[in-house]
């Protein structure tokens, strides 16, 4: 128990460094997204201004300095964020934006992107671009 607290911890910070390293280099290599810009660019991919402010806001703190999300960006494998981190994000959205209601049985496929991940907020909440969110 304690060995894996620690094992845990370790690759903590061995990787840390690494997911700096490689927001930084991508940061550099593409168009600085703000709030605006990324709602823009989430409606382009069918999500709701609604769900896009929620992600911008949720997001944020998986980014490092100065890398912004982008819906193009690949939670899992690119911005490293664990599945049960995505699966939380998930639950925050259900509980903001339909309270108490039974959440659906709806899984997300494996690496969503941050399009991805907007749309199926969406759809579980049963809002569309052309529906009323």
């Amino acid at each position: 128990m304690i060995a894996g607290l620690i094992g845990a911890l370790i690759l903590f910070f061995v990787t840390m460094p690494m997911a700096r390293r490689q927001h930084w280099s991508l940061a550099r290599k593409r168009r600085h997204l703000d709030a605006a810009g990324f709602e823009r660019a989430m409606a382009r991919v069918g999500v709701t201004s609604t769900t896009a402010r929620f992600l911008w806001r949720d997001l944020g703190a998986f980014y490092h300095a100065p890398l912004k999300p982008s819906p193009s960006d690949r939670l899992e494998s690119l911005i490293w964020i664990d599945r049960p981190e995505v699966e939380g994000i998930v639950l925050r959205f259900w509980a903001a934006m339909r309270g108490q209601d039974a959440i659906p049985a709806a899984t997300l496929p494996p690496d969503p992107s941050v399009a991805d991940l907007g749309r199926h907020l969406d759809l579980m909440a049963g809002w569309s671009l052309k529906g009323s969110a």
